[in-house]
């Protein structure tokens, strides 16, 4: 799909609309593919967002879907409305496990998958606990002494997990059993991500702000309750607007930007896309891979990249373009036709 420019949000980097009407985006999960899954709270569908169709729901429903982990290339699902954990199934859904309801239905919230990559890191925010839960159900751990865990994300650098703490206004670092606050003062914190140069990142619904800890500047303002945080594979913010029903990109690197849907071309014609830097990277990026067609001419500066894709003897066709700039990766698809 086209990467405009997302309307109502400030930022010093760019800002890129990715998708809009959603309904309620909650928590989200870039994928190994490049796709974006969202958890839509409000009718319990999981979007999924980039690729060759744009954005398509999956056939499962998971009421007030929350947190989105892939583990052994199974798909589970934080279900706040039932206050449980399920794995994705190819005909419905499967309880891995179930917590304690509470009578607000404030129930669990995020999640993520462990620093193993084998077992789930569960917040259950109203009792003010953090689970560690293996993929068969099992509780391995339970670290208490939270206000309200709201979100969890795996901390590699300092080897554990990054706590958000909405009641307590506060950052923590989960690591074993032991538990570190590293940032207060922020008022219904709901995700917490840390980037390859050490920044802590945070979301704060209330005022609508990307916030960065570490730096004490503001990424973006404008926000209309943003509840869902993440890096795509070129280390870019992913952020949701619920108020909104938006995916947005913040560029913290690089980004791509395309012509529109379906654009049709003269046979042999090549397709221009563009690149998107944030300010201050200037990082060689070249094309490591075009498929369904060749590549022409990596961007550079202010002109544009150019590839050619294969004929197109269909309605409308997809070309998948993946640049690289060092270890970081921005893939995007196209759609044409001749």
């Amino acid at each position: 799909m086209a990467r405009a420019v997302a309307p109502g949000v400030s930022s010093a980097d760019p800002v890129l609309l990715l998708a809009s009407g959603l309904n309620g985006p909650d928590d989200l999960l870039y994928t190994d593919d490049g796709t974006v899954l969202v958890g839509e709270h409000t009718d319990g569908h999981i979007a999924r967002v980039g690729g060759a169709a744009g954005l398509v729901r999956l056939p499962q429903v998971v009421p007030e879907a929350e947190g989105i982990v892939q583990v052994g290339g199974v798909t589970y699902v934080a279900d706040q409305f039932h206050a449980r954990v399920v794995a994705l199934t190819d005909t419905g859904v499967r309880t891995v496990i179930q917590l304690q309801p509470v009578a607000s239905g404030e129930n669990l919230d995020g999640m993520s998958s462990n620093l193993k990559g084998d077992g789930l890191i569960v917040p259950d925010s109203p009792h003010g606990t953090v689970l560690q839960v293996s993929v068969a159900g099992s509780v391995i751990s339970r670290t208490g002494g939270f206000a309200r865990p709201a979100g969890a994300s795996p901390d590699p650098s300092a080897g554990g997990y990054l706590i958000a703490d909405e009641n307590a206004s506060a950052v923590f670092e989960l690591t074993g059993g032991t538990v570190k606050r590293l940032a207060g003062g922020l008022p219904g914190v709901d995700d917490a991500i840390r980037t390859d140069t050490g920044h802590l990142l945070v979301i704060l619904p209330a005022s609508g702000r990307l916030f960065d800890v570490t730096a004490g500047t503001n990424l973006a303002t404008g926000l209309r309750n943003p509840q869902g945080l993440g890096f795509d594979a070129a280390q870019n913010v992913l952020v949701t607007e619920s108020d909104n029903g938006r995916l947005d990109l913040v560029v913290n690197t690089f980004a791509i930007t395309t012509p529109p849907p379906n654009v049709q071309l003269a046979p042999g014609q090549p397709i221009c896309y563009g690149l998107l830097r944030a300010p201050g990277f200037t990082d060689p990026v070249t094309i490591q891979e075009v498929v369904n067609g060749l590549p022409v001419t990596d961007p550079s500066g202010d002109t544009p990249g150019q590839l050619v894709p294969g004929r197109c003897i269909q309605p409308s066709c997809t070309v998948t373009l993946i640049l690289k700039s060092g270890s970081k990766l921005e893939s995007t698809s196209i759609t044409y036709r001749d």
